[in-house]
């Protein structure tokens, strides 16, 4: 994946080898299995900090937001990014003091062209820049053509921007967001001691993440699944948030659909060229089943995106009104789904997660014989819940640092929200049910279920939290051999259509709660 990664961005020369092998050279020291609070110390003691950026990555920016929503309060700080280029910085100034929309923003930056990456990902670090009236600067200058010449060019050029800011303001913490291989300390590092001394490279924290070389070694050690940070020296960190063919697969499809969009653009008929997910999907199908011994047929996997007018056709061929109307609130919550009717995947987000959450939903319909939809609420709410329950299952087999909410972190949620926060009514549904079914489990039999949700989307919104739980808890069991092959092939074959599964759910939940939970809240984790 990630040759073809390479391939399509054309960064395959002799040059270019050469300015990777210095960043490949930081992670063949010694290193140490480390903590979060071994760095927050670390945040403390510096004046500059400097966190890699994988940009197709959204975890990549989600940890970049949890450091900085980390740094004392106390503390000014400066945020110097590389998503905005420096000629920019007039707009950049002005949109941040709510002289410029959003939208104007974008536009007179040239975002798609100049950056091109999910806006989206990027936008809650400027909510937190304005929140702590941090000023932003653009460090980018960008290059026709681009060779290990302009790379060393641009370090050059944000060395000197970062430098001239701790100069200028050295009262403040500088925190420098850039591409991971640009933080060798060959690269942009000795552009900035050039000016800044030796002496001050002591107080620089740079914090790589995923890297290869060290999630192999964790892996030789059996400690991928619990080790989220790494040391390699008093001031150099590497976090560790996702397996590399996570990373290297979300960039492969955030390239596919990039490309398919830009064929459309140039197309007349734009239904000419819809972009093909099934061998993506059905790539995990086949690591899944392979992983647990069934033989599962990829015949009758086809995947679709909301592009794909085949797939409104056949929706609207062979459903009613109703289950139309059920499939749509799913597309607006962003949720992926498998139509056993119809045969057809749905695929959300061209992501990791989305991608193995499908490939689990077809797995369990090929292995439960599914025929139908389970959309009718409440009655189908607990199939809902068993049925997302599965795919977090399957998406962790993936992506194994996957983490979902806790019931603490569902309580939290609650706390801080007003009866009328989007999404409140969800969180209540979700937090009854799981202390329905801990009570049921208990042995209070008769309790009732006493939340009943005006809108249907709150079933879906607390299915998705439920069944994240589930299937956190049973990954934990079956990697820690808690719960075998066999029981999970079981799980998996559970027809949720039977008139008898809401009874049968509780006695599968009996066996999900005796496994203990993985963490107590996903805050816990990096």
């Amino acid at each position: 994946m990630e040759r073809q990664v390479r391939h399509r961005l054309g960064e395959d020369t002799p040059e270019l080898m050469h300015y990777r092998k210095a960043y490949t050279r930081e992670f063949s020291k010694k290193w140490q299995v480390s903590s979060k609070e071994a760095l927050w110390e670390q945040v403390d003691r510096s004046s500059v900090i400097m966190i890699g950026d994988f940009h197709a990555l959204h975890q990549s920016q989600k940890a970049q937001l949890r450091i900085l929503r980390h740094i004392a309060p106390r503390r000014k700080v400066i945020l110097a990014v590389e998503f905005f280029e420096a000629a920019d910085q007039d707009k950049v100034h002005k949109y941040l003091a709510g002289q410029m929309s959003e939208k104007d923003f974008l536009k007179a930056i040239d975002w798609k062209n100049d950056w091109g990456f999910p806006w989206e990902h990027y936008r809650p670090l400027l909510r937190w820049a304005q929140k702590h009236k941090a000023p932003v600067y653009g460090l980018n200058k960008s290059y026709k053509k681009k060779s290990a010449s302009t790379l060393h060019s641009r370090d050059v050029f944000a060395g000197k921007i970062i430098t001239q800011l701790v100069e200028q303001n050295p009262e403040h913490l500088v925190v420098v967001i850039y591409g991971d291989l640009h933080l060798a300390s060959s690269h942009i590092p000795q552009e900035m001691e050039k000016g800044l001394g030796k002496a001050f490279s002591k107080r620089i924290l740079r914090v790589f993440q995923n890297s290869e070389p060290i999630y192999f070694q964790l892996l030789q050690k059996e400690l991928e699944g619990t080790t989220d940070l790494v040391r390699l020296s008093q001031n150099v960190f590497c976090l560790m948030s996702v397996p590399p063919w996570v990373k290297w697969q979300n960039y492969l499809m955030y390239l596919e659909q990039a490309y398919d969009l830009d064929l459309a653009e140039d197309d007349d008929d734009e239904d000419d060229e819809v972009l093909d997910y099934t061998d993506h999907v059905g790539r995990y199908v086949k690591i899944m089943a392979e992983e647990l011994g069934v033989d599962v047929s990829l015949s009758d996997l086809s995947v679709y995106t909301a592009r794909d007018t085949a797939f409104w056709s056949q929706v609207r061929e062979n459903y009613d009104a109703k289950k139309i109307k059920w499939i749509e609130s799913m597309i607006s919550e962003e949720m992926s789904f498998y139509l056993p009717e119809i045969r057809a995947a749905y695929l959300a987000r061209a992501t990791v997660n989305h991608a193995a959450s499908l490939a689990m939903q077809y797995v369990r319909a090929s292995l439960s014989s599914a025929k139908r939809l389970q959309g009718d609420m409440p009655k189908d709410f607990l199939s809902l819940i068993w049925l997302e329950g599965m795919a977090y299952f399957g998406s962790k087999m993936i992506n194994h640092k996957r983490k979902t909410d806790t019931l603490a972190d569902i309580k939290a949620s609650l706390a801080s929200r007003t009866p009328v926060d989007l999404g409140k009514e969800a969180l209540q549904l979700a937090l009854t049910q799981k202390m329905h079914e801990l009570m049921v489990i208990t042995g209070v039999s008769r309790h009732k279920m006493q939340a009943r949700p005006r809108k249907k989307e709150s079933y879906l919104m607390a299915a998705t939290l439920l069944g994240g739980m589930i299937g956190e808890r049973l990954y934990s069991g079956y990697r820690k051999k808690q719960i075998s092959e066999m029981t999970v092939r079981k799980f998996l074959s559970k027809s949720v259509e039977d008139e008898s599964f809401n009874i049968a759910y509780y006695d599968l939940m009996e066996v999900v709660e005796s496994l203990p939970a993985p963490f107590h809240s996903k805050k816990e984790k990096l």
